[in-house]
């Protein structure tokens, strides 16, 4: 019996060595063999480089890795190195071995550095790698600016020789220089700043977003500058003009809560960006007060969805037709918004900000739906490229989150898999459905 399972657990061990790993340390190669194609990634000498070849073409081309170092498989689980089933351990202990080698060839500290960010892995590697020394103390000192660079051709669109030999130049150029030349103010003021944003809230938006707001508002600079550090929230705020109502000591409170609280303090900024801008569009002023409190924020809020909800009359905006039928059944019973006064009624009903989305509605960057049974909730989805519809988000009233087992079934609507649950509609075969 034990034979028999030995000689099963190699059959299986077989399958999996089709999409085989191989690290040369000589030359600094790894090697992913699948069945449709072979990927090679080459570590160092004479410089980083990525190349596919398809089975199917038969050619090789330039590849750039997304995923994180060692860019070309996953770190193996802790569990499956230890694993009853021997495939699976033989497997995660082919790939830690693999991994250690390539820790100790590119070096521990820049792997170290890599892991801190959240995206632009195998760029910020080809700039540590390249650029030496240089590269590594700027890392350690200004790891924002060395992400900047690695942005280099979002920027300034070069080809790829041309890119490299164009950051060679830059790195070896004053910090403020570097910044002077993608459009920051070029001074020691904004070197500061940038060295106060951490790794892991490092992206082209958000620099983006920091560029147009000092462009526009210069005197925003010495804002930022007293800032102990700078994150997205703070950024974010700025860049949308709130900077003017919120107290400072109010934003560095926002910006150092945890994660989920800041989220919804995020969404709640959001919502008053979207709401002042349609009361600008319509010409309605909106007095200033200065924000100390999370309850003078939520009192604005207020205040500014109750003057938005004023111009609900001005005009009546049909949406897009949505890409999924309504819902009517005794599991699940979902209609759509399909105008700005429908969801004029839905915000003020379920006293929340959804008609601060009528723009993106009308745009079809979104839509959205009412359920009414088995519970009242909101429901905004859209369209994605590869996933078909995907949930943004949905809410109760005030608010309020959804049950799991409710996400649940909005994905099997979302997904169209709801249709086999369907029933033919009777008169009285629904449960009442609360009215607001």
């Amino acid at each position: 019996m034990d034979r028999q399972n030995k000689e099963s657990d190699l059959t299986s061990y077989q399958e999996i060595k089709k999409s085989a790993l191989i690290f040369q340390e000589e030359q600094g190669k790894v090697y992913r063999f699948t069945k449709r194609s072979i990927e090679v990634i080459r570590l160092g000498n004479p410089y980083p480089a990525g190349y596919r070849k398809s089975f199917k073409t038969n050619n090789w081309q330039c590849y750039i890795p997304s995923k994180p170092f060692p860019f070309l498989f996953n770190k193996p689980y802790i569990n499956n190195l230890s694993s009853a089933n021997y495939p699976i351990r033989k497997n995660a202990q082919n790939k830690e071995s693999i991994y250690k080698k390539m820790v100790a060839y590119a070096g521990e500290d820049k792997i170290a550095m890599l892991n801190l960010f959240s995206d632009r892995y195998w760029f910020l590697y080809c700039l540590l790698m390249r650029e030496g020394n240089y590269a590594l103390e700027l890392m350690n000192t200004n790891p924002a600016l060395v992400y900047l660079l690695s942005a280099h051709a979002v920027y300034h669109p070069l080809k790829s020789k041309i890119y490299w030999q164009s950051v060679n130049k830059l790195m070896k150029m004053k910090r403020k220089n570097i910044l002077g030349y993608f459009g920051f103010p070029a001074c020691e003021t904004m070197v500061k700043i940038f060295a106060k944003i951490k790794p892991e809230h490092c992206s082209v938006d958000l620099f983006f977003l920091l560029r147009t707001t000092l462009q526009n508002s210069p005197s925003i600079l010495r804002q930022l500058s007293f800032y102990p550090a700078l994150t997205p929230t703070c950024i974010y705020i700025y860049g949308n003009g709130l900077g003017e109502i919120l107290n400072p000591k109010l934003i560095t409170d926002i910006s150092t809560r945890e994660y989920e609280e800041r989220k919804n303090i995020n969404q709640l900024i959001e919502d008053i960006c979207r709401i002042l801008n349609i009361l600008k569009t319509y010409n309605i002023n909106v007095p200033k007060h200065e924000l100390i409190t999370m309850n003078d924020l939520n009192a604005v809020h207020d205040k500014l969805l109750e003057k938005m909800l004023q111009i609900r009359d001005v005009i009546k905006q049909h949406f897009p037709e949505p890409p999924l039928p309504d819902i009517k059944c005794n599991t699940l019973w979902i209609e759509h918004i399909r105008n700005s006064v429908e969801l004029y009624i839905e915000g003020s009903e379920m006293h929340h900000c959804i008609y601060s989305y009528t723009s993106n509605i009308q745009k079809g960057n979104c839509y959205v739906a009412k359920m009414l049974y088995p519970e009242r909730l909101t429901i905004m989805y859209k369209k994605t490229p590869t996933d078909g519809l995907q949930l943004i988000e949905t809410h109760g009233k005030c608010n309020s989150k959804p049950a799991p087992e409710l996400l649940n079934l909005i994905d099997l609507w979302l997904k169209s898999n709801f249709r086999d649950l369907q029933e033919p509609e009777q008169p009285g075969a629904y449960p009442p459905i609360e009215k607001f």
